[in-house]
């Protein structure tokens, strides 16, 4: 099971790619330009969005949430 850490979203809001979004692919979370992702590889956040939820809620919880939607998503 992939589980989104602090670390995987700090990578995100740092990231130099352009448009960069997390992503899951073969079990592994990495950051990817939103343009040429990895065939088949799952969004699970785009730094905008993480960007607008960082608004109201703390690092932690957004990354717990996130790992909850992989969970149930069945990846």
């Amino acid at each position: 099971m992939a589980e989104v850490t602090v670390d995987d979203l700090n990578g995100l809001l740092e990231s130099g790619v352009p448009d960069p979004v997390l992503v899951l692919t073969g079990g592994r979370l990495v950051v990817e330009p939103s343009g040429d992702r990895t065939a088949g590889a799952s969004e699970v956040i785009t730094r905008g969005a993480l960007r607008e939820q960082l608004d109201e809620r703390p690092l932690e919880l957004i990354a717990a949430t996130l790992s909850t939607a992989i969970v149930q998503r069945g990846g």
